[in-house]
């Protein structure tokens, strides 16, 4: 039997466990409402997220990437596959490889610090005036880092190893037409044209120099030369490719006669609107292309980032045609052509990259030498020669546009 003091003191617990019970209940469904409300947001979030990031890449509402794989047949009926930007010409070499640590050790002489399939790549090849020539997986392996850093690589173009100095391909000019016929019709002949795609391997070549003392003293300094070694043909490439002068170097987009032509008008004309994009698709459309990206000079991407409406002053949306495009921007697409009066024009190249081709005949050579050039030895410096041979072609020139004039 309790006493009234003990019965008083278990009504008062009983009191409070049902008080914390409630209070914990509000609690409960307080959080549990929270929860609902965050699970809610964060759902949009990631809707809103996607959607922006696919605006920003271009990607294309249900488009997938063809990954079928690109076979080219050469005068003798011979197949040659093409690599796409995201095909290796170095597949299957080890990621925990550096070519710069290679030319490092080669300069210097000492092979501390490498792994072993550097170590083999550095005892390879030693050159006639005691440089040294790296192995073809090597080369591969440069290579490929140009073509990660060349704009046109990122927009599609395609790489294709050349068995020969020269290389006669076939590429189509126009294409053929179906039709339907009555009983007893008559089928209509229609006009369907291929030409020929002769590739002839042109020398493109870097020459640096570098100090050993530098080399001796900053560990990361091979890699760096690798990057700008890289740089300087990645460069090469975007450059030749689009404005190539196809007398001492290969024929660029530039030159193409069949490119179509959008004009900014006889003197040029500033960027107001997406209206020149949207005809320059549309352009390639109608020879059955279909544009994936856009290539242009820092300006024009700047002046298009910039574009306002006039009403509201807000930023210009661009239309879905524009929006679907990858955008790449490169210094070598210049700001000074000539348009009339104007010479501060530039221009913009919008196509299907996939038919730009490029062909490599030899793979990259880099030769080393401390002694070789004027004052090298002296100096204590190291000459580094890189050098290949490669040539480009556009394979269906309509199913690019060009658009000239561009200026601010």
């Amino acid at each position: 039997m309790l006493t009234k003091e003990e019965q008083d003191l278990m009504d008062q617990i009983d009191e409070s466990i049902k008080t914390l019970n409630s209070e914990a209940k509000t609690v409960r469904e307080g959080n549990e409402d929270r929860l609902k409300k965050l699970e809610i947001a964060s759902d949009k979030g990631q809707i809103e997220r996607k959607r922006l990031a696919e605006v920003g890449a271009g990607v294309m509402e249900n488009k997938t990437e063809d990954l079928s794989p690109l076979i080219f047949l050469d005068a003798e009926g011979k197949e040659h596959k093409a690599l796409r930007a995201s095909e290796k010409l170095s597949e299957g070499i080890d990621q925990d490889f550096s070519v710069g640590k290679i030319l490092r050790a080669r300069i210097l002489g000492s092979l501390k610090g490498l792994n072993d399939l550097e170590t083999k790549a550095a005892s390879e090849g030693i050159g006639s005036a005691g440089g040294w020539m790296i192995p073809e997986f090597v080369s591969a392996r440069i290579i490929d880092l140009a073509r990660n850093l060349a704009c046109v690589q990122k927009a599609g173009a395609v790489t294709m190893q050349m068995e020969s100095p020269e290389m006669r391909l076939v590429k189509i000019l126009s294409d053929p037409t179906a039709s339907w016929l009555a009983e007893h019709g008559e089928i209509q002949e229609s006009n369907w044209e291929i030409g020929p795609v002769n590739l002839k391997a042109q020398t493109i070549g870097v020459l640096c120099r570098a100090s050993l003392e530098i080399l001796e003293d900053a560990q990361n300094a091979g890699s760096m030369l690798e990057q700008a070694m890289a740089a300087a043909i990645s460069l090469a490439m975007d450059r030749v490719s689009i404005l190539g002068d196809g007398v001492k170097e290969p024929k660029g987009l530039d030159l193409c006669s069949d490119v179509n032509l959008i004009s900014m008008g006889v003197n040029g004309g500033a960027l107001t609107n997406y209206d020149p994009f949207s005809v320059a698709i549309e352009a390639v459309a109608d020879h059955n292309g279909e544009a994936g990206a856009v290539i242009f000079s820092p300006r024009t991407f700047f002046t298009l980032d910039r574009l306002k409406a006039a009403t509201t002053n807000q930023p210009l949306i661009p239309p879905q045609s524009f929006v679907d495009l990858k955008k790449f921007k490169t210094n070598q697409i210049l700001n000074t052509d000539k348009q009339g009066t104007c010479t501060t024009a530039s221009k913009a190249f919008i196509g299907d990259w996939k038919n730009v081709l490029y062909g490599i005949r030899k793979q990259l050579e880099v030769e080393i030498t401390k002694q070789g050039g004027t004052k090298t030895f002296a100096k204590c410096e190291a000459l580094i020669r890189c050098r290949m041979r490669l040539d480009v072609a556009i394979l269906r020139e309509n199913h690019f546009s060009k658009i000239e004039g561009i200026k601010v």
